[in-house]
C-alpha cells in the first residue's frame, strides 16, 4: 500500500512544563503502549520493568536496551524473509 505525503502523519515529541506532566505523559504513552491488556495496571509495567531488567541488567542505559531489541527486530525480520523467500524458490 503506498502512503501519500498529504496521508502521511507525523508525530511531534511533547513538551512538558514540569515533572508531573512529565510523568503524566510517561504513563500515558505506557498505557497505549500496553493496550494489548484490556487495563493495563501498574503491575503490568513493573512486570515489564523487571523483566528487561533480567534480561539487560537494571544499571543498562534505555539506549543500549532499545537498540538491543531493534537489533533483535531486525534480525527475527531478516529470518523471516529469507525463509519466505525458501518457500518461494521451492516452489518454482
Amino acid at each position: 500500500m503506498m502512503v501519500l505525503p498529504y496521508e502521511q502523519h507525523y508525530i511531534t515529541t511533547p513538551t512538558y512544563a514540569d515533572d508531573l506532566s512529565r510523568t503524566i505523559g510517561a504513563l500515558q504513552q505506557l498505557q497505549v503502549l500496553m493496550s494489548f491488556s484490556q487495563n493495563p495496571t501498574l503491575a503490568d509495567v513493573a512486570h515489564l520493568v523487571l523483566s528487561m531488567q533480567q534480561d539487560f541488567g537494571s544499571s543498562e542505559p534505555l539506549e543500549n536496551v532499545i537498540q538491543a531489541l531493534v537489533g533483535q527486530h531486525l534480525t527475527s525480520q531478516e529470518a523471516r524473509r529469507l525463509a519466505r523467500r525458501a518457500r518461494q524458490e521451492a516452489l518454482v
